[in-house]
Parts: C-alpha cells; sequence; structure tokens
C-alpha cells in the first residue's frame, strides 16, 4: 500500500483510520451546492478557475494571479517537478511518496535527507548539509507526513532565503497545516504576499522579503474532507512561474463539480466548521496519544490530525480482521515493520479503535494456556 484510503481491496472496512481527512466530513453546504449543480455537468469547466481563485485570494490573503489549481496536490506536485525543469531533487526520507512519485515521472534525480529515529524524525539544521549540494528542487512538508510534526517555523525560514539564494526551487506542503489554531503565523504563504512582509518586517527591503523561488502547496482533500473531488492549489510569488507549471496539466484539468465543490467550501460560513474541527482534532489527538502511551506504545511527537506510533505488536490484519483499517507504515522509507500511522476521527469511532487495540495488545502479552 503506497497510500491510505485503500479500501477497494481490503476487507469489508467499517472504520477508516488510513486517511487523514477532516473528521467532521464534508460540509453540508458543499454537498447541497454539489447536488444543486448536476443540471450544469453538460458544461465545460472554466480552465482558468476564476471564480475559485477569487475565492482562494480571500481565503488565503494571495493574490489570485499567484495561485494555480489543479486536480489534488499530486498532480501539481508532478506538475511543478517538470515545469520547473529539476534534473535532482532533495526529498526527506520518511516522506509521501508522492513526491517520489512524481520526480520519477520527470526523470529527476532523487537525494534524501534521512531523518533520525532518535531525534523525533525533526528535520533539524542537518538538513542544511544536503540543501547546500544545490538541488534543483527541495520539497518538505509541515506538518510532515507520516510523522505529523512541524519543522520548526525559523529553519524554514532560513531553507527558504537559502534556496533563494543558491537558486534552489523549494515547494513546502502545507495540506495539514490547516488543522492548527496557529496556521496564519506559521503558513509559509506569508513569504508570497508584500502587504502581510510589510506587517511582521517593515525594516526590511520588500525583494528580501518576497521569496521568489518559494512554492506552497495546499488542498481541499484534508481540510473540507473532499479527497474523491481531487483540488488542490499551489502558490508562487511569481504569476510567471505558475502558468510555466499550467502548461504542464492537462487541459480542463480542475473539474466543474470540483470548482463548484471549492467555492462552496471557502464560504465563510465554513469557519465555524473548520474551528471546530480543530478543536476536535486538538482534543482527541492529546487523548488518543495518551492511551497509546498507556498501551506501551511509542508516539511520536506531532500536531497534525494524525498520530504516527511504533509497536512491537502487529496491529494491521488483527485490526483489519475487525472492519478497521490503519495505515502502516513500513512501506516509508526510513521507517520499519511495526510503525503506525492513525488519523483522528469522531471520538466514537476513537473509541473503537482504541478499545481494538487494548484487545489485541493484551492478548499478545497473555500467557500461553491461560
Amino acid at each position: 500500500m503506497l497510500h491510505g484510503g485503500e479500501i477497494y481491496n481490503s476487507a469489508e472496512v467499517r472504520y477508516d483510520f488510513s486517511v487523514n481527512i477532516n473528521p467532521l466530513g464534508i460540509p453540508e453546504g458543499v454537498l447541497i451546492r454539489l447536488r444543486d449543480s448536476l443540471p450544469l455537468l453538460k458544461q465545460y469547466p472554466d480552465r482558468d478557475c476564476t471564480e475559485l481563485r477569487q475565492a482562494l485570494e480571500k481565503f488565503t490573503g494571495v493574490p489570485m494571479g499567484q495561485i494555480l489549481c489543479g486536480n489534488g496536490a499530486s498532480e501539481l506536485i508532478e506538475a511543478a517537478a517538470r515545469g520547473l525543469g529539476a534534473r535532482s531533487i532533495l526529498l526527506t526520507a520518511p516522506s509521501f511518496s508522492g513526491y517520489l512519485h512524481a520526480a520519477k515521472a520527470c526523470g529527476a534525480q532523487v537525494r534524501y535527507h534521512i531523518l533520525k529515529r532518535e531525534e523525533d524524525f525533526a528535520l533539524t539544521d542537518r538538513y542544511l548539509e544536503d540543501l547546500a549540494e544545490g538541488p534543483d528542487l527541495a520539497i518538505l512538508c509541515s506538518p510532515a507526513n507520516p510523522v505529523g510534526n512541524l519543522i520548526d517555523s525559523r529553519l524554514l525560514v532560513r531553507i527558504a532565503d537559502i534556496c533563494q539564494r543558491q537558486g534552489t526551487w523549494l515547494l513546502v506542503d502545507e495540506c495539514f497545516l490547516g488543522f492548527l489554531q496557529d496556521e496564519k503565523q506559521l503558513t509559509m504563504r506569508r513569504l508570497l504576499s508584500p502587504e502581510a512582509f510589510l506587517e511582521r518586517e517593515p525594516e526590511k527591503p520588500a525583494d528580501d522579503r518576497i521569496k521568489q523561488r518559494l512554492l506552497v502547496l495546499d488542498a481541499f482533500t484534508k481540510r473540507f474532507a473532499m479527497p474523491g473531488i481531487r483540488l488542490g492549489y499551489l502558490m508562487a510569488a511569481d504569476s510567471s512561474v505558475l502558468e510555466t507549471i499550467h502548461k504542464q496539466q492537462a487541459e480542463w484539468s480542475v473539474s466543474l463539480p470540483a470548482q463548484i465543490a471549492g467555492i462552496a467550501a471557502l464560504e465563510p460560513e465554513n469557519e465555524e466548521y473548520l474551528e471546530k474541527a480543530r478543536s476536535l482534532v486538538a482534543q482527541e489527538r492529546e487523548r488518543m496519544a495518551a492511551a497509546l502511551r498507556s498501551m506501551g506504545c511509542r508516539v511520536f511527537p506531532g500536531e497534525a490530525n494524525y498520530i504516527f506510533f511504533s509497536c512491537g505488536t502487529e496491529l494491521y490484519l488483527p485490526l483489519l480482521s475487525r472492519g478497521i483499517l490503519i495505515r502502516k507504515c513500513d512501506n516509508y522509507k526510513g521507517l520499519q515493520e511495526g510503525d503506525y500511522r492513525v488519523a483522528v476521527l469522531l471520538p466514537e469511532e476513537n473509541d473503537i479503535l482504541l478499545q481494538a487495540m487494548t484487545e489485541i495488545l493484551q492478548a499478545a502479552t497473555k500467557p500461553v494456556g491461560d
């Protein structure tokens, strides 16, 4: 399994903890708008996603001319690698397999910065040594997938500075950042907006504050629980860079239903929905992590809407036999057997997972003959 959500070839799955999406599900307003828009399917979609990008400008604070929409984050990663002519790409290990897929698709040489288990797989200053080799493109994710830890914001800005000076493109994947309360203070898209810079660092010249070599990636998949819609967006300081990347996409890359769903999701009325999800994830994440530790699992530090942990007992198949799917992580480069990732879902669903794990682990430690 290269991804979570592989429910089609599994046994009957009643609880899918392998995908990390908003536990509240798709906003009701989005479902209503999609249903009402069915007669519009006779139309071609807007190739420029004009109305969607206007809505994204209000939502992100980034001018619409600096936003490119695509058929999910995965399409945009590959289009960026191709459009930027990346011959060498620096990845971290472990990291999302989609980055490697994109690198292979464009024939780029892949270099790895290995994150260390003894450092909780955190990105440290060691990364700068590999970055100094001058890759064409470096891809980072914050919060990281699959561990869920944030990259220190000062280190991330330092990396962006180095990339700008040495001519390396930096793509920062922020698809999970929307589950954090302080997203606006952490997001790297603040380095793409002159207004944001003027507020934060008025003593610096504008050219130093805007990162021309920075790309920021986000999607509707996780934040609005819409993986089936396939809708992502890429932001950059220079619109001409996005035009180059856009040429790598298929025509009508973003379907009409996806554009309609995206516009509906960005309605101001859904801010309460997003705030409720952030609060729920924070509370449930802490509760689940404590429960996993009490079972003897090693829970790694993280802040995303999923938990990465290590357990000495086989969990994947026993849980699957109970209709519970979790993400087995031993196929990530740098990880090993016994590493798992579980999404934070609704409290009652989380209780079912924790109870099943308790029973499995107790049975595994029960003396033979008892």
